[in-house]
């Protein structure tokens, strides 16, 4: 965790709740923390934690965490000294040049990577252009693009050499490690490389400022697999936090509040190219709660119209539930006829299109209006019950309750049943569990005995608490770590201990992971001032007992004793038969 009179500042204005709620709208309080599904991992139960109190986030299940300046890198994958400068326009700091600003070498290798990625997707637009490109563009005019699009988005072909790029970087002077690191080429074996995209037209993936920071290929050989190929994940791309065309919708999404999530590339650039430029998509993978997290800090109206195939119908379904799991409202629109949006927009225009979205419905009518589609009879009862069973499994995920109790009212009404049966029927719906964590630092925290980590715990909530702890020594504890941490507090200037936490993480980075998570931990609640006080003096006094306790079992052991150690045996044993009398 970096510092400076300048980031100090930053971090004095800003709270890190504030921060992140942006980027997590479903933050909640719990305790004395707040909490959500996290945005780096999927997951169905909430791990990840801020702490208010001293100004850090940790996810339980992944392990990410750190400051309000690392959540901001990882979540829009900056550098240093972009999140510090996005956070001090919003804290209304002057930040200064970049170049007064340490860099580690990290933030380097990221703005090289960067540079690279951008170089990249000049090449690749260049030799669309080239006769080398020609099939490239014969294809994109049968999609109807216009030039002004192709150069909106900076299409682009890779040639189907294996080493096109690569020589081009090489003589550019980026290097081979570079490269690799960048996703643009690939390793074989016998150490070997060659150009990820090879034969493909090129679609550069932005981020939110308009960086490149990958890319998604489409083969024109119908014998060639797969179809479309996107970028392995860097340090700058992620799928499951990217939407394509984000960059160039943001504006009317800031302007309207709606968004439409379309499918793929062509889908999002024809929507564009007709004025529908509030489409985006994912990149040819399911959305994720990152998605939705990243779709509800811009947007209040959402609709998703993905194919009209089973595949397209089922993602738009899973979509939806995704949506209402992170506490968003969506709605799903259908063409109906089997064409996808660009291909529709071509052929019908943008007002019969915009007139498609105004029919989007709620995923419940959705669902049911799929169910009755092309019925030229009514249901059976036993195809009522069926199809009710199902469409529970949706309303069962709905997190609002208003909302749920008006979708019993719809199902009933719509299949012509009791609301009373319907409702009976969806307290018998199991919505599936979440999976348990598989907890990495979790072991090693819990290496740690409760009673030295419940204390540790006590005193990062609470650095102040490190006066009653006088009569404790290093050596009471049994825990290595434990040991260091206690020690450290101990040695740490009394104004420095109000942010214990930082100065532990920068003496020992190796153990940041373990130190956030001890810092947010919850004991179980609000606690009061006396409350913490009488539990850390209780703690205090049974740390001390059983180091005293050890201590005689390694004296006794080491029979046949000394007669130091007989003499200290005999006086630790007077004390330890008067500490139990005051635990």
């Amino acid at each position: 965790m970096s510092s400076s009179p300048v980031i100090e500042l930053i971090r004095e204005k800003l709270d890190i709740v504030d921060v992140v709620r942006e980027y997590v709208p479903a933050l909640r309080k719990a305790g004395r923390n707040h909490k959500a599904n996290c945005p780096f991992h999927n997951e169905k139960s909430p791990s990840f934690t801020v702490s208010p109190d001293k100004q850090i986030f940790y996810c339980f299940g992944c392990n990410e965490g750190g400051d309000v300046f690392t959540f901001v890198m990882k979540i829009e994958g900056l550098t240093f000294p972009e999140a510090a400068r996005k956070l001090a326009l919003k804290a209304g700091v002057e930040y200064g040049d970049d170049r007064s600003h340490a860099m580690t070498e990290a933030d380097k290798e990221r703005l090289e990577i960067k540079k690279l990625l951008t170089a990249a997707a000049a090449f690749y637009h260049k030799t669309l252009f080239s006769p080398a490109g020609e099939k490239a563009r014969l294809y994109l005019g049968e999609r109807r693009l216009s030039k002004a699009t192709v150069e909106r988005f900076e299409l682009g072909w890779a040639p189907a050499g294996g080493k096109a790029l690569m020589d081009e970087m090489k003589k550019a002077g980026w290097s081979r490690d570079l490269a690799l690191k960048a996703g643009l080429v690939t390793e074989r074996e016998g150490g070997l490389v060659a150009d990820t995209f090879r034969g493909r037209i090129m679609f550069p993936i932005r981020n939110q400022a308009g960086d490149t920071v990958a890319f998604g290929g489409r083969v024109l050989d119908p014998e060639g697999q797969p179809k479309y190929l996107n970028s392995p994940e860097t340090v700058l791309f992620s799928k499951r936090r990217t939407l394509y065309g984000l960059h160039e919708a943001l504006p009317r999404i800031r302007k309207s509040a709606k968004l439409l999530l379309l499918e793929g590339y062509m889908d999002v650039i024809g929507a564009h190219q007709h004025g529908v430029d509030w489409a985006v998509a994912p990149l040819g993978t399911a959305l994720t709660a990152e998605h939705a997290g990243l779709i509800g800090r811009y947007a209040k109206d959402t609709v998703v119209m993905f194919d009209d195939d089973r595949a397209g119908i089922n993602a738009s379904v899973r979509a939806a539930e995704i949506f209402m799991e992170a506490g968003f409202y969506v709605r799903l629109a259908s063409l109906g006829n089997g064409q996808d949006p660009d291909e529709y927009l071509n052929e019908y225009g943008r007002e019969e299109f915009e007139g498609k979205l105004a029919e989007a419905s709620d995923p419940l009518e959705f669902r049911m209006n799929l169910f009755f589609k092309g019925r030229k009879t009514p249901p059976n009862s036993q195809e009522k019950a069926q199809a009710i069973a199902v469409l529970l499994e949706t309303v069962a995920k709905q997190p609002d309750e208003i909302l749920k109790s008006e979708w019993v009212k719809s199902l009933a009404s719509r299949f012509g049943v009791e609301e009373a049966s319907v409702l009976k029927q969806l307290r018998k719906t199991v919505v599936e569990a979440p999976k348990a964590q598989k907890g990495g630092a979790l072991r090693s925290v819990n290496d740690i005995p409760s009673i030295e980590r419940d204390f540790l715990r006590l005193l990062l909530r609470d650095p102040s608490l490190i006066e009653a702890a006088a009569l404790l020594e290093p050596d009471d504890f049994s825990n290595m770590l434990a040991r260091r941490l206690f020690e450290s507090m101990r040695a740490l200037d009394p104004a420095e201990r109000a942010k214990a936490p930082t100065a532990l993480i920068a003496k020992f980075p190796d153990d940041a992971t373990l130190i956030m998570e001890l810092t947010v931990a919850d004991l179980g609640g609000e606690t009061s001032g006396a409350k913490t006080a009488y539990g850390a003096i209780r703690d205090l006094k049974m740390l001390k007992h059983l180091s005293l306790k050890r201590r005689v079992k390694e004296l006794k052991d080491a029979e046949p004793m000394t007669p130091e150690q007989f003499k200290e045996y005999s006086r630790l044993k007077t004390e330890l038969n008067s500490s139990a009398k005051d635990i």
